[in-house]
C-alpha cells in the first residue's frame, strides 16, 4: 500500500511540475509578445504570426488544443494592455507614410491591407488626414520633377501614381505645376 501511496504522489508532483513549466513558457511567451510589440504597433494578423513564431521556437510546444488556448489568453492580454490596437496601427501607419514617404491615400491603403487591416479601420485613418494635404503633397512630388515634365510627362505621371495619388489629384497637381511654371515665366520676362 505504501508503494502506491508514493507512486501516487510521484504522479502528482510530475503533473504539477509539467504545469508550472508549462506556465513558465506561456508567462515567457506572452514576455517576448508585449516587448515585440512596445516596439511599434502591430496588427491583431502580425501578432498571430508572431505567436506561431514564438510557439515554434518553445523548447517543449504545447499541444494543439492547449496552444489555441494560449493564443487567446495572450490575445486578450495585449488588446486589454493596449499592445494590439488595429486603429491605432493604421493611424500611426497613415500619418509616418504620408509625411515621411509622401505616399497617397490609394498607395497606404494597400500598405494597411496587406499587413491586416480591415477597409472600415483603412478609411478611417485615411481620412483623418484632410484632402488638401493629401493634394499639397502631391504638388510637392510633382514639383520635384517638373524639368521631366517636359519630355516624359507620362513617366512621372505613372511614377506619381505609384506614389499612391489618385489620378483626379494627379491631375489637378499636373494643372498646378503647369500654372506655377507659366506664372513664373511670365514673371522673368
Amino acid at each position: 500500500m505504501l508503494g502506491t501511496a508514493k507512486y501516487g504522489i510521484s504522479a502528482h508532483l510530475r503533473t504539477v511540475e509539467q504545469h508550472m513549466k508549462e506556465k513558465k513558457a506561456q508567462t515567457a511567451g506572452l514576455a517576448r509578445l508585449q516587448k515585440w510589440c512596445g516596439v511599434r504597433d502591430r496588427t491583431e494578423r502580425e501578432v498571430r504570426e508572431k505567436m506561431r513564431e514564438v510557439m515554434a521556437k518553445m523548447a517543449t510546444p504545447p499541444a494543439t488544443s492547449r496552444a489555441e488556448a494560449w493564443f487567446e489568453d495572450w490575445m486578450t492580454a495585449l488588446r486589454e494592455d493596449r499592445y494590439v490596437d488595429d486603429a491605432r496601427c493604421a493611424e500611426s501607419y497613415t500619418r509616418v507614410h504620408h509625411e515621411h514617404k509622401s505616399w497617397g491615400p490609394l498607395k497606404i491603403k494597400a500598405g494597411l491591407a496587406s499587413r491586416g487591416v480591415g477597409g472600415r479601420e483603412a478609411d478611417r485613418a485615411i481620412q483623418a488626414i484632410p484632402e488638401d494635404q493629401w493634394q499639397a503633397s502631391a504638388n510637392r512630388l510633382l514639383a520635384r520633377r517638373e524639368d521631366e515634365l517636359e519630355v516624359h510627362q507620362n513617366r512621372v505621371i505613372r511614377w506619381l501614381m505609384q506614389r499612391g495619388s489618385p489620378q483626379r489629384m494627379v491631375w489637378t497637381a499636373l494643372d498646378h505645376v503647369t500654372k506655377t511654371a507659366r506664372r513664373e515665366a511670365g514673371g522673368d520676362s
